[in-house]
């Protein structure tokens, strides 16, 4: 497994575990390893696709609703200031 693929591990993990006390700083964890993710040159539309096959066999429930969160950040659906892939 490379590092990129670790990356994509450790959020589902997160998504895994997150619940409403801690929601925000799962979040912002998970953000962070998007920039990671980035960072190591992974394209968006990778990033995109692993996500979004994850989430679609996921439940609604909470960790629907935190990869959906992050899947924003990928597709830049959030404020300037956030967006992590700039095209």
């Amino acid at each position: 497994m490379n590092d990129m693929e670790e990356i994509i591990e450790q959020i589902k993990i997160l998504a895994g575990s997150v619940n409403e006390e801690k929601y925000d700083t799962e979040i912002k964890r998970g953000y962070d390893l998007l920039v990671k993710l980035h960072d190591l040159g992974a394209e968006k539309e990778s990033v995109y696709q692993s996500l979004l096959a994850y989430h679609s066999g996921l439940e609604d429930g909470i960790t629907y609703n935190y990869i959906a969160d992050l899947l924003d950040y990928v597709a830049g659906w959030c404020s300037a200031s956030n967006r992590i892939w700039k095209d």
